[in-house]
């Protein structure tokens, strides 16, 4: 197992060796798009929800390598403040593709529904990663109580947003005791990176 700080080092250690931070998204892409291959058949729908840091990333790489799927992306917030010149790279990779994508910036717009008001077969959650500290603010928390209402399989990115990696405790408290109001993404099935984190055994 490995803690989240312990991670951060050997990203750093990793970058000092001259691994490219962009190689090390490319493969985390990849095995998302794997575990969604293994829980889905092509044609199946897939919604990867995006924050804007290097976890969304790596989501954003992952819906490349699902050419033969039903993929909509949505970007929780606008491009322009996406965090990390990787993930912004990631982001225009995707934009110049046929792949169908959502700009969310009014929580009260976000849906996973199609058009025809079908929901996903899959959700990728990648939100927020291990190192973010703190609960789900807007418009993360809307998504995430949209994420948990779906029949979907969903998937995590490292981690299920909302749960301290460390712990396997949420990282915040809900207002209210409601599911429109979570403390974090119930995930199916999460796809850890380097080694698995001590809360997911925990949680």
């Amino acid at each position: 197992m490995i803690t989240t700080d312990r991670m951060a080092a050997v990203d750093a250690n990793a970058a000092a060796l001259g691994v490219p931070r962009k190689q090390l998204m490319e493969s985390s892409g990849n095995a998302v798009a794997r575990e969604v291959r293994a829980v889905a058949d092509p044609g199946a729908a897939v919604a990867l929800v995006c924050g804007r840091g290097n976890n969304g990333g790596d989501a954003l790489v992952a819906a490349r390598f699902l050419k033969r799927y039903d993929v909509t992306v949505h970007l929780l917030g606008r491009p322009a403040t996406i965090r990390t010149d990787i993930a912004r790279e990631n982001w225009a990779a995707v934009e110049a593709t046929e792949i169908t994508t959502e700009t969310v910036t009014d929580s009260r717009d976000f849906s996973l529904a199609a058009p025809d008001g079908d929901g996903p077969d899959v959700v990728v959650d990648a939100m927020l990663g291990s190192g973010v500290s703190g609960g789900l603010r807007e418009p993360e928390r809307t998504a995430a109580a949209a994420i948990n209402a779906t029949d979907a399989t969903v998937i995590a990115v490292d981690v299920p947003s909302g749960i301290d990696a460390d712990t396997g405790e949420p990282t915040g408290e809900a207002a209210t005791d409601g599911p429109a109001d979570p403390v974090a993404v119930d995930a199916d099935r999460v796809v850890t990176f380097h080694d698995e984190k001590p809360g997911l055994d925990a949680a």
